[in-house]
């Protein structure tokens, strides 16, 4: 059986970075078709974002040898019913 977990997204260049709830921890991924990262959990969603930005900023830097735009805001977006699901059996 699938559930959905709740939480934010947000776009980040070519990335999509997702923090959702689970229990009393925030999931960190941040993902592209090419490339899955997976961050470590936090414990309020105000870090688990700024965390998925940090992985993301950290990644081009450190993969791609690209500098991120630090200017750039990050526009977090509730996830759907389908944006993230867990299976529970």
């Amino acid at each position: 059986m699938f559930r959905p977990l709740t939480g934010f997204k947000a776009q980040f260049q070519d990335l999509t970075l997702m923090v959702v709830s689970e229990f009393d921890e925030w999931r960190v991924i941040v993902y592209s078709p090419v490339v899955i990262l997976q961050g470590s959990r936090q414990y309020t969603s105000a870090k688990a974002k700024d965390h998925a930005a940090l992985l993301a900023k950290t990644y081009f830097a450190e993969i791609k040898q690209e500098t991120a735009g630090d200017g750039q805001e990050l526009d977090w977006q509730p996830t759907g019913p389908m944006d993230w699901l867990i299976w529970k059996s």
